[in-house]
C-alpha cells in the first residue's frame, strides 16, 4: 500500500509553506503528495510544483464537476500531467450536482478523456452507483470518511481493477483535547452536511455505516441551541477512532495501519489544533510514518 500526504489550506499555511512541505514529505518516506480543490490556491498548479520540488507523483481530490468546464480542466489536467512525467492524477466529483450526479460525471469523464486521455481520473465516491462508475468508467474511486468496513464494502462493488484511495484525517499534538476538537469538527462539517437542495449524501453515508442515532442525537443538540464546540465535545470518542486519529505522535503509526486496510493509497490528511501551525503539520507527518516503538 502507498502512503501519501494530503495538505490543503484549512492548515492555515501560505501558499509558499505548503509549496514547500513537499522536500520534507519525500524525506520522511510519503510516496505522494495530494491536496483537495480549494479556492485558496489552484491546486494543479500547486500539484506541479510539488512534483518540481519533491519529483513525487501528486494528485488533486477532488475537483466538483461544476468548478469548471470539462475542457478547461482537462487541458490543465494534461499539461499538469506532461510537466510531472505521467505523474500527476486528477480526481473529479459529483460537489453540488444533484439532478442525474452519476449520469452527468460519466458525462464529464468523457470530455475529459477528449483531452486529457492519458491522465489517470478518479472519481470522488460513496454510495453503490458511484462507485460502479468509478470501477467502470474511471481508473479509481476517491473514497473519504470510510471505516476499513466500508472500504472492504467500497472494494466489492468498484472491483479489482480501479485503485481505491482515501483521505484519512489525522492530528497529532500534545494537546489532546484539542487536536480531538480539531478531527471532531471535520468529521460533523460532513456528517451532518444537508446541502440546500435537500441532499444528504454524507449523512446517508455515516447512517450506512451504522452511526444514525448518533448522528440523530447530535442533530436534536444543534437544534436545542448547541455550539459548535458543544457538538464536537458530544461526538462520541469511539465514532471519531473509527475514522481518523487525534492524540498524541505515540498513536498515530499503529491508527494508520488500522484505518488503512483494504486501500491502494491511504493519505494523511493533515489536520491542526490551531491554523497556522506548521511546527504540528510537521509532527503529524512525522508521527504518522513513525515505525514501531
Amino acid at each position: 500500500m502507498e502512503v501519501g500526504l494530503g495538505l490543503d489550506s484549512r492548515l492555515g499555511l501560505s501558499t509558499p509553506q505548503l509549496r514547500d512541505l513537499g522536500p520534507e514529505a519525500r524525506a520522511l518516506g510519503y510516496q505522494s503528495l495530494w491536496t483537495n480543490a480549494g479556492v485558496d490556491y489552484d491546486p494543479i498548479d500547486m500539484c506541479v510544483a510539488w512534483h518540481e520540488r519533491a519529483g513525487l507523483p501528486t494528485g488533486v481530490s477532488v475537483v466538483p464537476i461544476a468548478r469548471n468546464p470539462a475542457p478547461v480542466l482537462a487541458l490543465a489536467a494534461r499539461t499538469a500531467h506532461e510537466l510531472s512525467d505521467g505523474q500527476f492524477v486528477l480526481g473529479v466529483g459529483s460537489g453540488f450536482v444533484t439532478e442525474r450526479p452519476i449520469a452527468a460525471v460519466r458525462s464529464y469523464i468523457d470530455e475529459l478523456r477528449k483531452t486529457a486521455k492519458d491522465v489517470p481520473i478518479y472519481v470522488g465516491a460513496l454510495g453503490p452507483q458511484m462507485l460502479a462508475l468509478a470501477g467502470r468508467h474511471a481508473d479509481g474511486a476517491a473514497l473519504n470518511w470510510c471505516t476499513p468496513a466500508q472500504v472492504a464494502w467500497s472494494r466489492e462493488r468498484v472491483g479489482p481493477r480501479a485503485k481505491l484511495i482515501e483521505y484519512i484525517r489525522m492530528c497529532v499534538d500534545d494537546d489532546v483535547a484539542a487536536a480531538r476538537l480539531a478531527l471532531a469538527k471535520q468529521v460533523l462539517a460532513y456528517a451532518l452536511l444537508v446541502r440546500p437542495s435537500g441532499a444528504r449524501g454524507y449523512r446517508a453515508h455515516f447512517e450506512r455505516m451504522g452511526y444514525a442515532p448518533q448522528l440523530d442525537q447530535l442533530e436534536a443538540k444543534r437544534a436545542a441551541g448547541a455550539s459548535e464546540d458543544d457538538l464536537a465535545h458530544a461526538v462520541p470518542d469511539e465514532m471519531l477512532s473509527a475514522f481518523g486519529y487525534a492524540g498524541a505522535a505515540a498513536g498515530a503509526a499503529a491508527a494508520l495501519r488500522t484505518l488503512s486496510a483494504g486501500l491502494d493509497v491511504a493519505i494523511v490528511r493533515v489536520l491542526v489544533a490551531r491554523p497556522g501551525d506548521v511546527e504540528g503539520v510537521r509532527a503529524t507527518m512525522r508521527a504518522a510514518l513513525a515505525g514501531p516503538g
